[in-house]
């Protein structure tokens, strides 16, 4: 009867959605619990069929007994670990009636970060690996019934960092999960992508971000008054993890002359690439390097409009065999912006590396925007939600609205004037955010900023660049 008893309140108890860090876990204490996440990551149809979830059911929503695509363990991380500790014990001193959390607005360094957690209420003795358990048990479950895999199974962070807290909650004893997660690529990587799909959906915004004119850009290269022909193909590229990677590997061997890890310069780019985990047909790698001499690290980083700048420079000259903002034999891509401070014959300088590896990986490569049929998988959408604070119609790193929920609508067959919602998204913290769209369908693409919506409307047939620009009122 006890046990029955300690179970409903154990389920009753159990809440989910807050963010933060915990009680003093020694880190052989915090690899077990890791390990115990890591262990559902490397084969999640085993641990779902131990938790009663059907062949069938796994199937439909893609779980497989074959792992087609491994999903990386996730790391530990300390400062994640840190703030898993402060959130934990944060949950550990509220009332938990209100089951609502105060979150540090902070400005997120990384691309995106996560939170989640539980509270484990009990009234006899309980362990901490046993509350763990029912918690990533409990947050497991959720993700399968939801289809969601933004927690346990995410492709999109890397690292990970885990507290536990002992507590109250009314007259019963508890622990206080919280598990907190990022992404390895900083906001810095996705406001360069951000820019290069905005110059490849228009190409006549290259003007805005170089020091030539047209005129001085046609005398370099008379080829580039080709650039802005609306045939030119020019699909969004498409961020990847497995890329990023990669291109942090080529940024080392530019900085030190050799690949990290079991990689060597006799690989082929793709090989490498494939090496984390890269599942398309092609990749090659593309590098570029910035000397600075006696430049002071603190005050002098190059920002990503001045990397931006430099990469169009290049591309201009080079155009039309641009190696990234300009290609269209690509599709995904992957960044890293590295440095290094070094000294010759007392000469001290920064040198910075702008690496990129892109890749391609066969999809949507029949449609086109005049397609009446797509014979491809449905379109992928890029799209960025930002602040025009200058008003200039451009989104600028800085502008971006992180956090906020892009809602895409499509016109219901048969019915005038009628729509529903296709697909709802959540930017990242540097305003993107991505959709897969069934094709030949007209969408409209909204965003609520307070009080004002931010909309776009347009026909998809193919892989598309989506900008939403808010425009904040005057104070």
């Amino acid at each position: 009867m006890r046990k029955h008893l300690i179970h409903t309140i154990i389920s009753a108890m159990v809440f989910w959605g807050v963010c933060g860090p915990a009680a003093a876990l020694s880190a052989e204490d915090d690899q077990v619990f890791l390990d115990m996440i890591n262990k559902i990551r490397e084969a999640p149809y085993v641990y779902a069929r131990d938790l009663g979830y059907t062949h069938e059911a796994l199937i439909k929503i893609g779980i497989l007994p074959e792992i087609k695509k491994r999903l990386a363990p996730y790391t530990l991380d300390s400062d994640l670990t840190a703030a898993a500790a402060e959130e934990s014990k944060e949950m550990a001193s509220e009332d938990m009636a209100s089951e609502e959390i105060t979150v540090s607005d902070t400005r997120p360094v990384y691309r995106l970060t996560a939170s989640t957690g539980g509270v484990v209420s009990f009234f006899n003795f309980m362990s901490r690996e046993t509350a763990f358990k029912i918690v990533i048990n409990y947050l497991f479950k959720k993700e399968l019934d939801n289809e969601s895999f933004d927690h346990i199974l995410s492709k999109d962070y890397s690292s990970a960092g885990i507290a536990i807290s002992a507590g109250k909650v009314g007259s019963g004893n508890a622990w206080f999960v919280a598990i907190c997660l990022r992404s390895s690529e900083l906001v810095s990587q996705i406001q360069m992508l951000n820019l290069i799909n905005q110059v490849r959906h228009n190409p006549d915004n290259i003007w805005n971000y170089t020091s030539l004119n047209r005129a001085e850009a046609y005398i370099l290269n008379p080829n580039i008054v080709y650039l802005g022909d609306r045939d030119n193909g020019y699909k969004p590229l498409f961020f990847d993890a497995s890329l990023s990677a990669s291109a942090r590997a080529r940024s080392a061997y530019e900085l030190n002359g050799t690949y990290p890890q079991a990689l060597s310069e006799a690989q082929t780019d793709f090989e490498r690439a494939a090496y984390y985990l890269y599942d398309g047909e092609f990749a090659q790698e593309y590098a570029a390097r910035m000397k600075k001499i006696n430049a002071s690290t603190e005050e002098n980083d190059p920002s990503v409009n001045e990397f931006f700048q430099w990469l169009i420079q290049k591309e201009l000259e080079s155009w039309p065999q641009s190696p990234v903002a300009f290609s269209v034999d690509f599709q995904d891509i992957g960044s890293n912006m590295a440095f290094q401070s070094s000294g010759i014959s007392g000469e001290i300088y920064d040198l910075w590396v702008l690496s990129f590896v892109v890749g391609k990986n066969g999809r949507n490569t029949i449609g086109d925007d005049n397609s009446t049929i797509n014979t491809a998988q449905n379109p992928r959408i890029y799209g960025v939600l930002f602040a025009d604070i200058d008003k200039d119609n451009l989104y600028d790193p800085g502008e971006e609205i992180g956090k906020q929920t892009v809602t895409a609508w499509v016109h219901t067959d048969g019915v005038e004037g009628m729509q529903e919602v296709k697909q709802v998204a959540t930017t990242d913290n540097a305003g993107h955010f991505s959709m897969e769209l069934e094709a030949n369908r007209q969408y409209l693409f909204v965003a609520t900023i307070g009080e004002v919506s931010v909309r776009q409307d347009l026909f998809i047939t193919s892989d598309q660049f989506v900008k939403l620009g808010y425009t904040p009122a005057v104070p």
